[in-house]
């Protein structure tokens, strides 16, 4: 049986991203470079910026056909990804040995969505760049080519990229926030107000804000407590996790018409989970104020806020 023997390179490839942080609407300033392993002329060389969105999918085997289940009960298709690329080297000869050095720019669309990397939900970007050698270098060095096998670059290099979201995103799934957000709410004879001193949080941040209690009868509880609650959903998989929380008081005991207000600072989690309305995936946050009773069900008021990343 023949066997196609594998073909050296032709090309070391690196791909080299200004330091600086990138957002949607800027432009990516990239450098390829490129060390020749022999005298090649290069046909074209294209540098591409993609976005991926991973899509989970839960029983995936139960929509598929008899014939097509997977070993796996849950399986991840990628969704064909958005992506943006042009030429950066087109008909040029180069020698061996010698580091070529090209620059080049790509922008990202200001519409895109950022980076995101949680359980289910994952946003990935990533640059390419590809070369490909015109057939007589190839066969300058004793190179060649099977019949019906498809054309492949001759050389690759991939680099992820991190987009992070500006804190200037005030709408998110259509509800805008105003500078200090505020709810209330009322569970018969109890009135639970929360009031943040802002609706926009960095990943790394903080958030301060007051908790109010009213009672119009006598109050005895587990505990008061506040919350910061991300909601992950990708596909039909979702998840709801308590990112901070912090005991206000314990138990939480309160007289028939007293009120009392409870200050309060959360801590926003470093990992990249902006908020985040795409086609499949959906990240959002917010603050809850929690009365914890022992047999009954709790008390709660939810503040939704907007989570930005920053390097």
């Amino acid at each position: 049986m023949l066997r196609r023997s594998p073909s050296p390179p032709a090309a070391h490839l690196s791909v080299a991203v200004a330091s600086r942080p990138i957002y949607a609407g800027d432009c990516v300033a990239v450098e390829i470079i490129i060390v020749p392993q022999y005298p090649i002329t290069i046909a074209e060389g294209r540098l591409q910026l993609s976005q991926t969105e991973l899509l989970r999918i839960d029983s995936a085997r139960d929509a598929l056909p008899p014939l097509h289940h997977s070993r796996r009960r849950s399986a991840n298709p990628t969704i064909p990804p958005d992506s943006i690329e042009c030429t950066f080297v087109s008909n040029a000869p180069l020698e061996a040995g010698v580091e070529y050095r090209y620059p080049a720019q790509l922008p990202v669309p200001a519409a895109a969505a950022p980076t995101v990397k949680g359980k289910h939900a994952r946003i990935i970007w990533e640059l390419e760049a590809q070369i490909s050698v015109r057939s007589d270098s190839r066969a300058a060095v004793g190179r060649r080519r099977w019949p019906n096998l498809s054309h492949a670059p001759d050389a690759a290099a991939k680099q992820e990229l991190v987009v992070f979201a500006r804190p200037d995103a005030a709408a998110l799934g259509g509800e805008t926030l105003p500078e200090r957000p505020y709810s209330s709410r009322t569970h018969r004879a109890v009135r639970l107000d929360l009031q943040l001193d802002t609706g926009l949080a960095a990943n790394g941040g903080t958030i301060d804000g007051a908790v109010s209690v009213r009672p119009q009868t006598a109050l005895r509880a587990r505990e008061l407590r506040v919350e910061l609650v991300r909601w992950e959903r990708s596909g039909t998989r979702q998840a709801r996790v308590v990112a901070d929380t912090q005991v206000l008081q314990r138990p939480a005991i309160l007289s028939a018409g007293e009120t009392a207000d409870w200050p309060f600072r959360l801590r926003v989690p470093a990992p990249l989970l902006p908020s985040t309305l795409a086609r499949h995936t959906f990240v959002g946050w917010q603050v809850r104020a929690v009365i914890a009773r022992r047999m009954l069900p709790n008390l709660d008021v939810v503040q939704l806020i907007q989570v930005y990343t920053a390097p």
